[in-house]
């Protein structure tokens, strides 16, 4: 009999607010730091054509973002913000931000979410996890519709709380891409399973403690600084 409750206990899944403390887990070894700035490479591939695309985010608390449009020289000066679920574009062409969708996408498979947000928790409730040889499988729901992703199922190091992989569903239900992180989660690749072939590289560097004062984070501070 005791051998039967410990074999039912392994079976078991844990419990949602488990899975709350390892999201936790994941989100500081992302990025343990509460204002930051950190660099972002994109390269995407469709086919044999490659193009890519670099950026500034700047970071403060959870929820609060700012994407500053690098290269190529053509987007320079465009702006994204990012406060909890809400988006707006900024272009020097126009005369105000506009309201965009972070479900939009940026280049490739890279949507703008992916790129100005860099906390799980913010966005998702951990409803249930499981384990898989060494790692965390975390079921993870958006707490808000208009979040870019309705569902994410997240692999996760138990060793090092790092992320493995993550598969990505809409809320119609349908898994659109998968992500796999590499090199301490500072590098991701996307690949899109709508097209065959189509993916894209993430790749994080010079992450450090950055003084962002409050007024960045507004709209009327876009491209003004």
């Amino acid at each position: 009999m005791k051998r039967l409750l410990l074999a039912l206990a392994i079976a078991l899944p844990m419990y949602a607010g488990d899975g709350a403390a390892i999201l936790a887990k994941v989100d500081a070894a992302r990025n343990p730091l509460n204002s930051f700035s950190v660099d972002v490479a994109l390269t995407s591939t469709s086919g044999s054509e490659t193009e890519s695309s670099r950026f500034r985010v700047y970071g403060k608390g959870s929820d609060r973002s700012v994407v500053e449009f690098v290269a190529p020289a053509t987007e320079k000066g465009k702006f994204l913000l990012m406060l909890r679920d809400a988006m707006w574009i900024y272009m020097p062409a126009t005369s105000r931000p506009i309201r965009i969708s972070p479900l939009q996408r940026l280049m490739g498979q890279a949507s703008n979410g992916d790129v100005a947000r860099t906390n799980f928790a913010v966005d998702y409730n951990a409803t249930a996890v499981a384990t898989e040889d060494d790692q965390w499988v975390l079921d993870l729901a958006a707490k808000d519709p208009s979040i870019a992703y309705a569902r994410i199922r997240l692999w996760v190091d138990k060793k090092s709380s790092e992320p493995t992989r993550a598969d990505f569903y809409v809320v119609s239900g349908k898994l659109i891409k998968r992500a796999h992180y590499a090199q301490h989660a500072q590098r991701v690749e996307i690949e899109d399973l709508l097209r065959t072939g189509n993916r894209t590289v993430m790749q994080f560097t010079n992450l450090a403690a950055h003084d962002n004062p409050e007024k960045m984070f507004t709209k009327d501070s876009l491209g003004k600084w």
